[in-house]
């Protein structure tokens, strides 16, 4: 009966004594997630609580027992704990953040300086499901490096109801997808208030829809991240459940979101008087930024299409993360078309004039990376590899240049140290590094003092954190099997997995590139590594599959099954639900790390990064961010068959190598202990790993070279351009449009040098060019002539030629020379491309020499 009755709700939090409030600022601020004092004082008043909801300080404040509220208001020891984390917050929002010149001069930020950074995802903490994997960790990251180094960055992205969905395995070992609400009032997440303290809306006019939307705030540190949602009554339901779900599987709504996403976030930064120097593109899923930027300028700026597309080239930044064309964001242009046409429009555009900005050679798509890549004026790819992947897969939108030219560099992304550190290693970090790393772990100089730390206190800290992880999964094993009702003992469980052993673990997205079934190309090979009573073995799987992936579910499935027919559930085991906190646990807890992707798919791979700062050893395909720290001191090398096209016989190579190194190399050497107890070898390679991941690939050395790299000198070109009204912006569009009208004129009438053809010369010797350029009346000023020098697949030089007066016919003579070097086959050609750099680098400008 009384659940016919309709009640109205209504949620009543405890009242904090006066004493205590200092609690509901800290637990309003994500730093208090990653802070480990502050993470202590909130397990300290109820640590069974503070597990239970997720480690969600916000959470736990509210369902606090009042009669606990009031005996910690009374606990001296408490309350000396409260104002000491309290004061470590303040002084941390007071960081003054600083760059360093090329000269080496230190200096501050400027006061007037702000970066805009525009993601679909960010993956905070575990309380906060708006995140499905790496990009959104990353994403999440950025921001908190961002706060501990004072850079004025501001997020932008979208508050998602249900978010990504929670994994649940059936009992036939098939993943199902749950899609739980999040309850926004139980998290450290406020909504935005206008002056007269309403809920401050934005509303986004498109097509013949007016749509509204409500503005969120997320402290992270000192970073603000602002987040949208259209779940509001006032709004049509086909709207209101734009922001249900993250990365909707409908394109219509997903094309939705990602306007929402951009139209938003600039009318909410027009709202809130921000006006960024600085547009951080983080994927392609925000470009649609740039439309409604040109919009803006167009109309209200009063500037000319070129000029507008200028101003936005020289403030933009991309970063792309996806190596595979396939992943990357693109619509069919009918849905683009119908959405956006009359936007368009009102640039003083059609259709597809804008689209050509946004097309990609043989396809009949809008791409959302291409139309970044032609408005950015600096591209990044995250990873060495990865960027050098991105050249070639982006090469056609500018294919008259070389494809090593291609304007995408590499910043390989890093973590957060202080989010993936376990306590243990983060006490060591603070004895052997001091507390400088927090603010400064981009220091090189700081990490030597790594190898100092006495064996056994890594190997404790390390083996401490393996208890825990172990306890952790039997507890979520334990769960599982009541909410499942699994035939699984609780005696079973609580005898799964095994301090003493070597284990392995394998957690990201089960893709089929990322191949999480490797491991069982030979069943019997690896049955005979598990149950080696010697030298045991065991794995921990994690990993969700998209909800369409049905070769995905199947991996998964492969797991399971093959642990229950050959009952080593005990030490092979896939654990559910895979989220930030099962991977803070794995990351710290594991011994060695597998990643076994199909090579070159894997774009950067950060989780191999967590764990090797907590001196987990890898064990990895050469792919991605592993090719810059592998070396025989930290971990291991797969190698890759990539050369083969035979999938089958290319996987069974490479779970061969696997084989081979754990029976030959990995399981031996952890195993071999000295007189101690201790296995000396393999700890010398944990600090090691320590060492070099944490030097080479934290998130403060990442963003110090976005910062070098991008931010400051994106910064300084907007100041430069605005200058003297414009006059920098005005002359560079002159520039273009003589080139444009003259550029056709020119012709390359000869080029040939000293030396006949397939020559072959010695290391030193001198080879002479000489070419005739017919200008045909455009000053000689404009153009460049350079010899475009192969010296292998890898590296080439540009070798730029001195040109005589134009003649009576307008023919210049370009001269030059080139001690040649290296040895093996070199290869060159003339090319002509204008002097200056006019906005886009010309780089539709080419003109190669082809008689």
């Amino acid at each position: 009966m009384k659940n016919n009755i309709k009640l109205n709700r209504l949620y009543v939090r405890p009242k904090l004594p006066v004493n205590l409030l200092s609690l509901i600022e800290l637990s309003q601020n994500l730093w208090s997630t990653w802070d480990m004092d502050a993470y202590r004082l909130f397990s300290r008043i109820d640590p069974n609580l503070f597990r239970k909801y997720n480690h969600n300080p916000v959470k736990l404040l509210q369902v606090i027992s009042q009669d606990r509220l009031e005996e910690l208001a009374m606990n001296k020891g408490f309350l000396f704990e409260m104002e000491s984390v309290f004061k470590k917050f303040k002084t941390y929002l007071g960081y003054s953040g600083h760059f360093i010149e090329v000269d080496g001069e230190r200096q501050d930020f400027p006061n007037n300086m702000k970066i805009a950074y525009f993601s679909m995802e960010f993956g905070l903490h575990e309380s906060l499901p708006i995140y499905s994997g790496g990009l959104g960790i990353l994403s999440g990251d950025h921001l908190k490096a961002a706060s501990d180094l004072g850079l004025p960055l501001i997020g932008f992205g979208l508050l998602y109801k249900y978010g990504y969905f929670s994994q649940k395995i059936n009992l036939n070992g098939i993943q199902e997808e749950i899609y739980n609400e999040n309850e926004w009032y139980s998290k450290a997440i406020v909504k935005l208030k206008d002056k007269k303290g309403q809920d401050l809306t934005i509303k986004i006019k498109l097509r013949n829809d007016t749509i509204t939307m409500k503005a969120w705030q997320i402290n992270v540190g000192n970073i603000p991240l602002y987040l949208l949602d259209t779940n509001l009554e006032v709004n049509k339901p086909h709207y209101r459940k734009i922001t249900d779900y993250l990365y909707d599987a409908d394109k219509d709504t997903r094309i939705l979101q990602e306007i929402f996403l951009a139209f938003g976030s600039i009318e909410l930064m027009r709202k809130l008087d921000i006006e960024p120097d600085v547009y951080h593109l983080n994927e392609g899923h925000s470009a649609f930024i740039i439309l409604k930027r040109l919009n803006i300028l167009i109309n209200e700026g009063k500037f000319s299409f070129k000029e507008a597309s200028e101003i936005i080239r020289q403030s933009t930044v991309f970063t792309t993360h996806t190596p595979v064309p396939a992943g990357n964001e693109k619509f069919e242009t009918r849905l683009v078309r119908h959405y956006l046409e009359s936007e368009i429009k009102r640039c003083g555009l059609v259709f597809d004039d804008f689209y050509e900005y946004a097309s990609i050679e043989g396809e009949d798509s809008f791409s959302l990376p291409a139309l970044a890549i032609r408005y950015s004026r600096h591209i990044n790819g995250v990873s060495r590899l990865h960027s050098k992947v991105s050249k070639e897969m982006w090469h056609s939108i500018y294919k008259d240049i070389y494809e090593d030219e291609m304007p995408i560099s590499a910043i390989t992304n890093g973590v957060h140290l202080q989010s993936w550190l376990s306590r243990r290693m983060v006490r060591l970090f603070d004895r052997y590094l001091g507390e400088d790393f927090r603010h400064q772990a981009e220091e090189r100089s700081l990490w030597e003092n790594i190898m100092t730390i006495p064996e056994n206190e890594v190997w404790e800290a390390h083996q401490s954190r393996k208890e825990q992880m172990i306890s952790f999964i039997r507890s979520r094993l334990r769960k599982t099997i009541l909410h499942k009702g699994s035939s699984n003992s609780v005696t079973k469980i609580n005898n799964t997995l095994n301090l003493d052993h070597i284990t392995i673990g394998f957690a990201r997205r089960f893709a089929t590139y990322k191949r999480g079934n490797l491991i069982l190309n030979d069943k019997e090979r690896i049955l005979k590594l598990l149950r080696n009573p010697e030298r045991p073995l065991q794995f921990i799987f994690a990993g969700k599959a998209h909800p369409a992936d049905e070769k995905g579910k199947a991996m998964i499935k492969e797991i399971i099954d093959f642990a229950r027919e050959n009952e080593v559930e005990d030490k092979f085991l896939f654990l559910e639900d895979y989220d930030i906190n099962v991977a803070r646990h794995l990351v710290q807890g594991v011994d060695v790390w597998l990643n076994n992707p199909i090579k070159p798919f894997e774009a950067s791979g950060t989780s191999g990064m967590k764990a090797g700062i907590n001196g987990v050893l890898n064990l990895s395909i050469l792919d991605g961010w592993w090719p810059e720290c592998a070396n025989e001191n930290n971990g291991w090398s797969i190698n890759s068959y990539s050369f083969i096209k035979d999938q089958d016989l290319r996987d069974r190579l490479e779970a061969n190598e696997i084989y081979d190194l754990l029976e030959n190399e990995i399981i031996p050497i952890y195993y071999n202990q000295d007189k101690y107890g201790l296995p000396s070898e393999w700890i010398e390679k944990m600090k090691h790993s320590i060492h070099d991941v944490g030097r080479g690939f934290n998130m403060h050395r990442m963003l110090r070279e976005y910062i070098d790299k991008f931010y400051i000198p994106c910064y300084r070109n907007v100041l430069d351009l605005q200058k003297e009204n414009y006059s920098i912006l005005y002359n560079m569009l002159d520039i273009q449009n003589k080139i444009e009208q003259l550029w056709n004129r020119i012709e390359i009438l000869d080029f040939h040098t000293d030396i006949q053809k397939n020559s072959i010369l010695d290391h030193g010797d001198i080879i002479n060019f000489t070419a005739t350029i017919n200008i045909n009346g455009a000053p000689k000023e404009l153009i460049t002539a350079e010899v475009f020098y192969q010296l292998n697949d890898a590296s080439f030089e540009l070798i730029p030629l001195k040109g005589s007066e134009p003649d009576q016919n307008n023919n210049v003579i370009f001269t030059g020379s080139y001690a040649v070097k290296g040895a093996g086959v070199q290869g060159f050609n003339l090319r002509v491309r204008p002097t200056s750099d006019c906005g886009k680098n010309c780089y539709n400008f080419i003109l190669w020499y082809d008689k």
